[in-house]
């Protein structure tokens, strides 16, 4: 057996272990729930699966919160080939990880598409699905190669531009408009959100400093489609909006915690420079990086060094 086709001509062997691989899944099914991750099948016994993926739930990881969606296919010679699986969450050119291609193409040894340990017999639909979770990482740019330690200017630049897509599209924009044949997953996104909604609210507070401010990726960014714009005001009132619209439909009471935003109390864009002032002697001249004026350290009467803004 050279090669494998997938044209739903399942042979026997196939059709028996993708319903052993079935009934292992919804056994399990809480233990992969917990790990956020979520499958599900045709009522007949096909060979297409989806997969559902909570991206991280540690609100310091750029995949924070995303809903990363996969599509699965069978080989007709399952389980001697392995499982053709494409990335479904995609929006504005985004390159979410070095192993996921905006075309959906995604990069695993154990999927044939990488070097590497190869897929065999005893594995499953389980074992993918943990491999694809496990790649969620903090620091995600070292996953290419020649970056692999990476942890410069470049990692930093590459996670902001994840961060934000993240929360816009692999959130927001998969709630609104999930790809056809995913809004099986829905009311468990919804929920998921609902749940997540406080950590999301304290994540983009955050990232409040980073309002107003451009990231650019240093890798995959053909015609600047990884540049990111930190639109963080409007986010804040996106993901509010959604999060009263689920509790109105789910019934939920509002966590006073999450009441609507006070507008007097946003924190706006820093002008100053980010330097502490007291890190400078008295009289000591800079350009701010945040609006390119000149700014000087004074002493308040009380022996408080801070930036006060030339006259021009």
């Amino acid at each position: 057996m050279s090669k494998s086709t997938y044209s739903n001509e399942l042979s026997h062997i196939a059709k028996t272990r993708i319903c052993s691989d079935r009934n292992i899944i919804l056994h399990d099914r809480s233990i992969y729930n917990d790990s956020g991750i979520y499958f599900n099948f045709n009522e007949l016994i096909d060979n297409k699966f989806k997969i559902l993926l909570i991206g991280s739930e540690d609100i310091s990881n750029p995949y924070f919160g995303g809903f990363f969606f996969f599509l699965g296919t069978f080989p007709d010679q399952y389980p001697f080939f392995p499982p053709n699986i494409l990335a479904r969450t995609q929006g504005e050119g985004t390159r979410f990880h070095p192993n996921f291609y905006v075309s959906g193409k995604c990069c695993l040894s154990i999927l044939g598409t990488w070097t590497g340990p190869p897929w065999t017999s005893c594995q499953n639909i389980g074992t993918v699905a943990l491999v694809l979770k496990s790649l969620f990482i903090e620091n995600p740019i070292t996953q290419e190669p020649g970056f692999e330690n990476c942890i410069d200017n470049r990692a930093i630049m590459y996670n902001k531009v994840i961060e934000y897509r993240t929360l816009k599209i692999a959130v927001i924009d998969m709630l609104n408009n999930p790809p056809s044949i995913f809004e099986c997953f829905l009311p468990i996104m919804e929920q998921k959100f609902i749940e997540l909604y406080p950590k999301f609210n304290e994540k983009l507070n955050n990232l409040m400093e980073y309002n107003n401010k451009t990231f650019k990726s240093p890798i995959y960014n053909r015609n600047n489609s990884m540049n990111v714009y930190y639109d963080i005001i409007s986010l804040k009132t996106i993901f509010l909006d959604k999060y009263n619209e689920l509790i109105e439909k789910y019934n939920i009471g509002k966590h006073k915690e999450n009441i609507p935003i006070n507008k007097s109390k946003i924190k706006y864009k820093r002008v100053s420079p980010n330097e502490l002032a007291k890190l400078y002697n008295i009289g000591y001249k800079k350009i701010s990086e945040n609006d390119n004026n000149l700014w000087i350290v004074k002493e308040t009467k009380q022996g408080i060094k801070k930036w006060v803004k030339c006259k021009k």
